[in-house]
């Protein structure tokens, strides 16, 4: 009872920023909700850190790439202090490609953003990984968001050729179209597969999609979550003073 009572004075109130895209947001939450049962034996409804969720409908960002780079800055700035505002203690964003803007977002609001991105090269680094290889989307790709970062880790990337992209674009439509099925993880593990060839150690699923079309079942190589890590990242940081 005295670690339960504990547990409850100590929750902070994590911030979601979601919507991008918004299937991948529902399974974000899922992940928050297991987590806390199965690593804090959250059972009571005051057992869990109180969760706002912003499902931001944005507009000018697709899989591929930013349509009007400066009207989706402007709308995640926006959307982070309107978190801040209605009592966030900090915000996660389960979108791997709108980390480009992080540091504006971050600039403009007085509360801590945990990084999926960086979350996920230190699990990678800590890990002992020299090499991995990227499921990205084309617009996360592009921007070498994950390759960027693992080069401060000294961790070698592998990324889609042009037709593997076209593949793995494929499979992230389907999933936000709520389409994704057997076909979907067959395709990616062909990726995998190459990359496991060209000596990947593990595979990040860099876009917040993936993890609704592709698991560990699908995979012989270590699959990095993205979301789940993102998720136990913020219970990690909800439940500590």
């Amino acid at each position: 009872m005295g670690t339960k009572l504990i547990m409850k004075k100590i929750k902070k109130t994590i911030g979601v920023l979601g919507g991008m895209g918004a299937a991948a947001s529902a399974n974000f939450y899922q992940k928050l909700v297991e987590i806390a049962q199965k690593d804090y034996g959250a059972i009571e409804d005051d057992d869990f850190p109180a969760i706002w969720i912003y499902n931001l409908p944005i507009q000018g960002f697709d899989e591929t790439g930013f349509v009007d780079p400066e009207f989706v800055k402007s709308q995640l700035v926006e959307s982070v202090k309107k978190l801040e505002s209605i009592g966030s203690d900090f915000i996660v964003i389960p979108c791997n490609t709108v980390h480009h803007f992080i540091a504006e977002m971050r600039n403009a609001i007085n509360i801590p953003i945990i990084s999926i991105i960086e979350t996920a090269v230190k699990f990678a680094n800590d890990s002992g990984y020299k090499k991995v290889g990227l499921l990205n989307s084309e617009s996360t790709k592009n921007l070498k968001l994950y390759e960027t970062a693992c080069i401060e880790h000294a961790i070698a990337t592998l990324t889609a050729t042009d037709s593997e992209q076209s593949e793995i674009n494929n499979v992230i439509l389907n999933v936000i179209g709520g389409k994704q099925g057997e076909k979907d993880a067959v395709a990616l593990q062909k990726i995998v597969d190459r990359y496991k060839n060209d000596g990947a150690e593990s595979v990040v699923l860099g876009c917040t999609e993936l993890p609704l079309a592709f698991s560990q079942e699908n995979c012989d190589l270590p699959v990095l979550n993205t979301i789940t890590l993102l998720a136990k990242a913020a219970l990690q940081h909800a439940y500590t003073k």
